[in-house]
């Protein structure tokens, strides 16, 4: 059965980069304790009250049943939260109690602050109340409780995939700031051998397979026959779905989705080889993950269930193989942005030479 569609805004953290693989299913005790970890490593500090709701929510079977039906619109505006009157009493009463619960960690953590800080005042405290419950109503787990924590979990996702990308961003003009800096130390022989050792790194990490289309007939069947060693048995999409499903809960989360690119990414990635860098194969993983979803995540609930898989092998374009751009054939910054990144990053070594912590870099003069 599919899973709670709240689960939109969860899907994101529930696995490592490298998904396991296809033949291992998880644990559900550790999968509980995974969902916390991954939310702490985004920065979702709420993320033990997060996961309770959900497995709260998760348990009114007549509740899921509408959650499984409800459109994206319903999802996003927070519509679906309106049901939560017609969940049973149980759901409700344990609702109440982790939303009491988390107001006692939330009060415990302000008074800690104020402690801590004698400055800050009632006014500042309030101020940077979290925003993912309803603080006016402090006994009862209510419409407005579901809404905002659907709304905060949904904004602080997507600011963590925002930040992920700029991350990177600064990675790689980290990486070309300090190979100029190693070019103005060297005369002309060194500067001349490096660039070479530098060109011809490019040029073997160039030099691999073709790299399918993520999510296209051909790729999948690579999994199939590669991954899954089902080379003998023509590609069946309904097998492959299921497969692939390491839950077992109907649909496939980002995870799961992940996993389906290893191969490609082996084309172009080797550990420990000088020309391949293991931070760009993580990047690039993303990137898939993140074009499959545009693709063939119909109702946007950040899952991708049978029918909207299904949907995607009837597709002409399913059948057309139409390659993959790679990180290094992409812009990741422009030259305005590089430049403002050295400037910044000269001045921090001028202050770092100012205050006797680096020393001056010699620059070669030819």
């Amino acid at each position: 059965m599919r899973n709670l569609i709240l689960l939109l805004v969860l899907a994101v953290l529930l696995e490592t980069i490298v998904a396991p693989p296809v033949t291992e299913k998880k644990n559900k005790e550790d999968g509980k304790e995974d969902k916390n970890d991954r939310f702490e490593e985004m920065g979702i500090e709420y993320n033990r009250y997060l996961v309770q709701v959900v497995e709260a929510l998760e348990s009114d079977p007549d509740f899921r049943k509408k959650l499984e039906n409800a459109t994206s619109e319903d999802i996003q505006t927070g519509k679906i939260a309106d049901e939560l009157d017609f969940v049973s009493h149980n759901v409700r009463t344990k609702l109440d109690e982790l939303k009491r619960v988390e107001l006692e960690r939330l009060r415990k953590l302000a008074r800690q602050a104020f402690e801590h800080e004698n400055e800050i005042d009632s006014d500042h405290l309030r101020a940077a109340e979290p925003q993912h419950l309803d603080h006016s109503n402090p006994h009862t787990f209510e419409i407005a409780d579901l809404k905002k924590l659907i709304a905060k979990t949904a904004e602080d996702l997507a600011e963590a995939d925002k930040q992920r990308r700029e991350d990177f961003k600064a990675y790689e003009m980290e990486k070309e700031f300090e190979k100029q800096q190693k070019l103005a130390e060297m005369d002309e022989e060194k500067k001349k051998k490096y660039l070479e050792e530098l060109e011809d790194q490019k040029t073997k990490h160039k030099k691999h397979d073709p790299i399918h289309h993520p999510g296209s007939k051909q790729q999948l069947e690579e999994v199939w026959e590669k991954q899954d060693h089902m080379e003998n048995q023509e590609f069946d999409p309904k097998a492959f779905f299921f497969m692939h499903d390491l839950d077992g809960n109907g649909v496939w989360d980002e995870a799961e989705v992940k996993s389906l690119f290893l191969k490609e990414l082996d084309k172009l990635y080797e550990a420990g080889a000088p020309e391949d860098d293991m931070r760009e194969r993580a990047e690039e993983m993303e990137r898939m993950r993140e074009h499959v979803f545009r693709e063939a995540d119909l109702n946007r609930d950040n899952l991708i269930s049978f029918d909207e898989f299904l949907q995607q092998t009837k597709k002409p374009e399913f059948e057309r193989d139409q390659g993959w751009e790679t990180l290094d054939e992409q812009q990741i910054y422009t030259k305005d942005e590089y430049m403002e990144f050295e400037r910044q990053r000269q001045e921090e070594i001028h202050r770092l030479i100012q205050e006797g912590k680096s020393e001056p870099v010699v620059v070669q003069v030819s």
